[in-house]
């Protein structure tokens, strides 16, 4: 091309300027909607746990725990709810970048966290776990974690959730039923 200017390569070729700006404004065209994509993946929520769930019980287990019997006691009657980018506990919300999910065996959950599904109500060989990617936040004073951040479903309506080595059973909390008028005579 006669006026543009050109680069010479290491092995003599000729690389017009022109045609590399054009490469590099259409690789961003078609690169830019696919990581704004990801973007928004990356803050969806699992329906499986989108919504309210109170804390109902602790779980008795023989792991070792970092919290002593009157903090871990603190939690039970306490909401989480899961939002499509957040993970708000006690008022406080926190921004979730990522919801990672996996199937982990009894066995692999017996190494890596100590204890056994059966000790958490849980009967098969199997679960799915939900780890939701958040920075780390000093909401309980005691530890970098966020109750309610690792999940693991339990059944449809009850999931178990970890703090400081406390494990936790959450129910989920139905929407309040609409109040019916009273049928008059």
């Amino acid at each position: 091309m006669v006026g543009t200017p050109a680069l010479r390569g290491w092995a003599g070729l000729s690389l017009d300027f022109a045609i590399l700006n054009i490469m590099v404004k259409h690789l961003r065209l078609l690169l830019l909607p696919a990581l704004a994509a990801g973007a928004a993946q990356a803050q969806f929520m699992p329906t499986s746990i989108s919504g309210r769930w109170r804390i109902v019980k602790i779980l008795p287990t023989h792991n070792p725990q970092c919290w002593d019997e009157a903090r871990a006691k603190s939690l039970v009657g306490t909401t989480l709810t899961y939002k499509a980018d957040a993970l708000v506990w006690r008022g406080g919300a926190e921004p979730i970048t990522d919801a990672l999910s996996r199937t982990i065996s009894r066995r692999k959950f017996l190494d890596e966290y100590k204890v056994d599904l059966p000790e958490l109500g849980i009967g098969t060989a199997s679960v799915t776990e939900i780890d939701l990617q958040h920075e780390d936040a000093d909401i309980t004073g005691a530890t970098t974690e966020v109750p309610g951040d690792t999940i693991v479903l339990a059944s449809p309506g009850r999931i178990v959730v970890s703090a400081c080595g406390v494990f936790y059973s959450a129910v989920r909390v139905s929407a309040k039923p609409t109040a019916r008028p009273a049928a008059g005579r």
